[in-house]
C-alpha cells in the first residue's frame, strides 16, 4: 500500500491539463493540474516538437512523484522551464528542481507543506507527509533556497499558501532568469 501511496504523491486536482506550442514552435506552454501521467504526457509533446527549448508552466500543482519525473526529462534536455502566473505546490517543486529556470515578471511560486491524496492511516500519513516535506527542502535548499525560506515552505500548512516572487528569489540570490 505505501508503494502505491508514494507513487501518487500528493494532488492537487482542479484544471485539466492543456499543452500548446507557442513561440515559433519554441515553447511548450503547459496549464493544468499535475496529475498521473502527466510527466509522460509532457514527454511525449516535447518528442513531437524537438525544437522546443523552453517548457512554459501555469499550474496550481498535483502530484509531486510527476513534478519531480519531469523535472529529470527537463534536466537531461537541457530545457527551461519558465513559470508564469502562478507555479504552486508540485509546480513549484519542479521548477526549483529544474536546473534552467526562469520567472516571468510577475510570476509567483507558491509553497507549502505535502499533502496526501490517498487514505492512509493515520502515523503512516504523517510519516510520508515528512518524508516528502524534507525531500522539498533539500529541493528548494539545492536551488539556492536560504534554509529559512525552505523551511518556511515545509511550515506553511497544506491549507494555505506562501508565495514568493521574482524580487524575494532574488534577495534570496536563488538562480534563475527574469523574463
Amino acid at each position: 500500500m505505501l508503494a502505491v501511496a508514494m507513487a501518487l504523491g500528493t494532488a492537487n486536482a482542479g484544471e485539466s491539463l492543456r499543452i500548446t506550442l507557442e513561440r515559433d514552435g519554441h515553447a511548450l506552454l503547459v496549464r493544468g493540474s499535475i496529475e498521473a501521467g502527466f510527466a509522460d504526457t509532457v514527454r511525449a509533446a516535447l518528442a513531437t516538437h524537438p525544437q522546443v527549448d523552453v517548457l512554459i508552466v501555469r499550474s496550481r500543482g498535483g502530484l509531486l512523484h510527476e513534478a519531480r519525473k519531469l523535472a529529470v526529462v527537463l534536466n537531461a534536455r537541457g530545457i527551461k522551464l519558465r513559470a508564469e502566473d502562478r507555479c504552486a505546490s508540485a509546480c513549484a517543486v519542479m521548477w526549483a528542481a529544474t536546473q534552467r529556470r526562469e520567472l516571468a515578471t510577475g510570476a509567483r511560486l507558491g509553497l507549502h507543506r505535502s499533502k496526501w491524496a490517498v487514505h492512509l492511516p493515520g502515523p503512516l500519513r504523517a510519516w510520508v507527509e515528512r518524508r516528502n516535506d524534507r525531500a522539498n527542502v533539500r529541493t528548494f535548499l539545492d536551488a539556492g533556497f536560504s534554509p529559512a525560506l525552505a523551511l518556511r515552505a515545509a511550515q506553511t500548512p497544506s491549507s494555505s499558501m506562501y508565495w514568493v516572487d521574482a524580487r524575494q528569489l532574488e534577495h534570496e540570490q536563488v538562480e534563475f532568469a527574469l523574463q
